[in-house]
């Protein structure tokens, strides 16, 4: 298994971690398979979306801020919302691989979604053959 390393640098933000994936993947001895991606942590999730326009990350980050009106959650930590809005986001996407590359579509990229930082963070990739 792989791991990549990140710092986030706000409470909420994204990270395009395409490239690193796609650098594992190339090194890894899977032609022909999946690479799973997996984030684990209750703060963060994984997803694949726009790479191409940035404005896209930023709509995806002001609509899960409006998802969660002010209520009284009862985990007390202060990071409840972080919980509940990488719960519906995913802590994992698998991708196709063929020929010893990720298969994405044109404008597609993978995301790592920061949601209760900064922290130090990272990201598991397994790639399994077909």
């Amino acid at each position: 298994m792989d791991r990549i390393q990140l710092q986030t640098s706000r409470r909420r933000e994204l990270l395009d971690i395409t490239s690193f994936v796609a650098e594992a993947v190339a090194a890894s001895p899977v032609a022909e398979g999946v690479c799973h991606i997996f984030v684990p942590h209750t703060t963060a999730a994984v997803f694949i979306n726009e790479g191409a326009d940035p404005a896209v990350g930023e709509d995806i980050l002001e609509a899960l801020a409006a998802m969660l009106p002010k209520i009284p959650f009862k985990h007390m930590e202060g990071n409840a919302d972080a919980h509940v809005l990488a719960s519906l986001v995913g802590s994992s996407v698998t991708v196709p691989v063929s020929e010893g590359t990720l298969k994405l579509g044109t404008w597609q990229a993978i995301f790592f979604l920061e949601l209760d930082g900064p922290r130090r963070r990272e990201v598991w990739l397994s790639s399994l053959r077909a």
